[in-house]
């Protein structure tokens, strides 16, 4: 039996929705390197021009009602990794991987803007608590502290000759009130290996990034969505038979 036209049409948008979901998704990371591997060189994000609050890109957060996460907007996305120099951990090698005995770390420092009233919050991975690991009030900033790992100290990182790279999964952000909140972050060389026992490299200007909570629909309003979603549903399906 033939595919019908407009079955196939179908077909079609599905796997493009699909396609462009899952494309955001492994889309996700932002990669942090160095401008060069010598000493007193500045870090930055090396795709961080794709992530940046004028760029455009907002990382949507979803309410959790129930679990570790109640009461929260919150994401697992993005996923900040430092830039490898090696392929020794099956990372693929960039060209603006910090420098070899080098050891990165991101401050989340700073809640530019959201609502009134609102919080930022973050779980380190392995904290399965309801208490954040951190969190920084609306129009709050610290100069220290609120450090995580972005290189790996599992796989040497931080030693003399080691490769920075890392890639951490884990963690959670999360916000307290619907809104758009303009997060501020630093990458820090928290190594000894640079001259004088100092680190190698300066920190990075602040990336700036939008997280976007939408708020939770009233009951009413969801079943409408819902019923809505079954009649585009049935609609699909009586095209599809005839």
């Amino acid at each position: 039996m033939k595919t019908k036209l407009s079955q196939k049409w179908s077909l079609a948008a599905l796997a493009l929705g699909l396609g462009l979901a899952l494309s955001s998704v492994q889309a996700q990371h932002i990669n942090a390197g160095a401008f060069s591997t010598n000493q007193g060189s500045q870090l930055y994000f090396g795709n961080g021009a794709s992530y940046v609050n004028t760029s455009g890109y907002t990382r949507s957060l979803n309410y959790s009602n129930s679990g570790q996460f109640a009461s929260w907007f919150n994401s697992s996305s993005p996923t900040f990794t430092a830039a490898a120099q090696t392929t020794n951990n099956g990372a693929t090698p960039a060209l603006y991987a910090a420098a070899y005995g080098s050891f990165l770390q991101l401050r989340i420092e700073t809640v530019a803007s959201g609502p009134l009233g609102g919080t930022f919050a973050f779980w380190e991975d392995g904290n399965s608590t309801t208490t954040p690991t951190f969190n920084l009030n609306v129009g709050q900033t610290v100069t220290t502290g609120n450090l995580l790992d972005l290189s790996d100290a599992s796989i040497g990182a931080g030693t003399v000759g080691a490769d920075p790279y890392g890639h951490l999964h884990g963690r959670r952000y999360a916000v307290s009130l619907p809104g758009d909140y303009l997060v501020g972050f630093r990458i820090i060389d928290t190594s000894i290996n640079g001259l004088n026992g100092e680190p190698i490299h300066t920190d990075s200007d602040l990336f700036l990034l939008t997280f976007r909570a939408v708020a939770v629909p009233e009951p009413t309003a969801l079943a409408l969505v819902g019923l809505g979603i079954v009649a585009v549903g049935v609609g699909v399906h009586r095209k599809l038979q005839k």
